[in-house]
């Protein structure tokens, strides 16, 4: 098995100031290759979420791969949570067609 390398997304800026915590442990955000078990499932994506929750790119992240239907955990996210999550041009989409039907 080969050593899961994670690449920051192009908005994420260069500096040796700041660096993203998901690079301390990228095998947390992707499933294995073999069989998980449910525990060992539970506590990765727990562990992935909780780097997260200390990074200053995690919406952007998660914006990010939601746009580019990214697999694994960004941005706090799992797959799964990313799906019904709308963002922002999507609820504006969403209000401007209700208004412009209650409106004819």
């Amino acid at each position: 098995m080969r050593p899961i390398q994670i690449t920051p997304p192009p908005y994420v800026p260069r500096t040796e100031d700041y660096r993203l915590p998901c690079t301390a442990a990228p095998d947390l955000f992707f499933p294995p290759d073999g069989q998980e078990q449910p525990g060992e499932h539970a506590y990765r994506v727990e562990a992935a979420k909780y780097l997260c929750s200390g990074c200053v790119m995690r919406t952007e992240c998660a914006a990010w791969a939601r746009d580019h239907r990214e697999p694994g955990i960004w941005g706090g996210r799992t797959e799964a949570e990313q799906e019904y999550r709308p963002t922002s041009r999507r609820l504006a989409s969403r209000r401007a067609t209700s208004a412009e039907g209650s409106a004819a």
